[in-house]
């Protein structure tokens, strides 16, 4: 047989193989049971026997792929094999009632971005029936739109600080001294004078002649709030979780609900694992830094303005990867759309 020959019979045994292999993953994710060579000749049309698919299972489990939980059962994938699925095929499109439902609520929905932010968690949630997470962008670099104090007690101030993006941070500072309602509406008016426009995180500092104007006990005050301003762009973001309560009915497993409960109650470990570069993330088994867990995380980034956020998935290796990533592409475009509209 010449050269050509043989690479052409070297690609219908790799076709044949992908094949088998993308039905029992795709089977594997519907029914949750080990797949048999019978089935996978009963959902192809490969037109070969169950010796022949048998043979070709051998060898993807010899590769990794696939390995057998008991001699007389059929087979299973792997983290590889979900890896290698995810990464030659691309995402199907979502449920004409489930892109209905994305855009419906994108289309209506009118809330400041903190509970904007936590009712997508809530929709993507619900689209997918897995654990939805939604992280705001940073702050850093974003432009304050306004300044408000609230005194608490003499010498106890709320500040809040709202940026251009609509997010509003606050924090209470407590100042060296005591002031009056009237000092603290000099501070305030100082202040918002001062940090209009710059960016959080920037140095803002006060003319000789504010502080003047408004004395050395207020001018302290404007200082400590300041400090505030500066401070706020190291805060860490805020993380919106959704969907916990349906765990049990995704992992079998409770001792997997338990590991898997405690992963998404820490905000650290989910900044850690959530994508951060541009573009789409699929992240799976041991990819994750997490030790023998099974875990698999879905999650793409969006813009507002200047900073990025993430949104994502989080569900067992068994996830219906082609639909979960579509509800988190269009996720994101529609968030992104609603902040920059």
């Amino acid at each position: 047989m010449n050269p050509a020959g043989t690479g052409n019979l070297g690609d219908m045994l790799e076709d044949r193989r992908n094949e088998i292999l993308r039905t029992l993953v795709e089977e594997y994710i519907r029914s949750g049971e080990p797949v048999s060579s019978r089935t996978i000749c009963e959902l192809t049309d490969l037109g070969v026997s169950t010796a022949t698919v048998r043979s070709e299972l051998v060898a993807l489990e010899r590769e990794g792929f696939v390995v057998q939980p008991h001699t007389s059962a059929g087979r299973i994938p792997t983290a590889s094999a979900y890896r290698y699925y995810v990464d030659h095929l691309g995402p199907t499109k979502l449920r004409s009632i489930s892109h209905a439902k994305i855009a419906g609520f994108f289309d209506t929905v009118h809330l400041e971005l903190s509970k904007l932010l936590k009712a997508t968690s809530r929709l993507l949630a619900d689209v997918t029936q897995l654990p939805a997470v939604v992280v705001a962008p940073g702050v850093a670099g974003e432009r304050v739109r306004d300044v408000h104090l609230v005194q608490l007690t003499p010498d106890i101030v709320l500040s809040m600080v709202v940026t251009e993006g609509g997010r509003v941070l606050q924090e209470r500072v407590r100042l060296e001294r005591p002031v009056s309602a009237g000092e603290l509406a000099d501070v305030e008016e100082i202040v918002t004078r001062a940090a209009i426009g710059s960016g959080v995180g920037a140095t803002v500092s006060l003319e000789e002649e504010q502080r003047a104007a408004i004395g050395s006990e207020a001018a302290t005050a404007a200082d400590a709030v300041i400090a505030m301003i500066e401070r706020a762009a190291g805060a860490d973001s805020d993380v919106f979780v959704d969907g916990t309560r349906q765990m049990a009915a995704v992992w079998e497993d409770l001792s997997e609900v338990q590991r898997v409960l405690e992963v998404v109650e820490r905000e650290a470990i989910i900044l850690n694992i959530l994508a951060r570069t541009p573009g789409t993330s699929i992240q799976i088994g041991s990819e994750l830094p997490l030790a023998d867990t099974d875990l698999a995380v879905v999650s793409t980034t969006y813009e507002s303005g200047s900073a990025s956020g993430t949104v994502g998935v989080i569900g067992p290796m068994r996830m219906n990867y082609r639909r979960v990533i579509s509800a988190v592409e269009q996720v994101s475009r529609e968030l992104e759309g609603r902040i920059q509209s």
